[in-house]
């Protein structure tokens, strides 16, 4: 036996070698597989995209009343800051023009 024909057997005891463990591997897989459309939990998969859907739209829900309610309260403030400001305003001017009266008085 020389050089060649020992590197030709041990080539094709390779290339056999991978074929079954490929073909051993595939059957395997074949015989434990799921059935279709099944998850690990046995659970439909459109079933957990729905739920998940549904807790999704649900927090979203949560969310919006959360940000409406603080709109709602920071509106409010600023329509009491306004006022405030407008009442500080017209007693400024009323202060100014007392003062503007009594210099006029001098």
């Amino acid at each position: 036996m020389n050089r060649t024909d020992l590197t030709l057997i041990i080539v094709a005891a390779i290339v056999i070698a991978l074929v079954l463990g490929w073909s051993a591997r595939w059957l395997f897989d074949r015989l434990n597989r799921l059935p279709h459309g099944a998850n690990e939990e046995g659970q439909d998969p459109i079933t957990v995209a729905e739920d998940a859907r549904d807790k999704a739209e649900g927090e979203l829900a949560r969310i919006q009343r959360e940000y409406a309610s603080e709109y709602n309260q920071l509106k409010a403030e600023l329509e009491a800051t306004m006022d405030g400001l407008r009442l500080s305003r017209q007693k400024a001017e009323s202060l100014q023009d007392e003062l503007d009266s009594l210099r006029g008085e001098d």
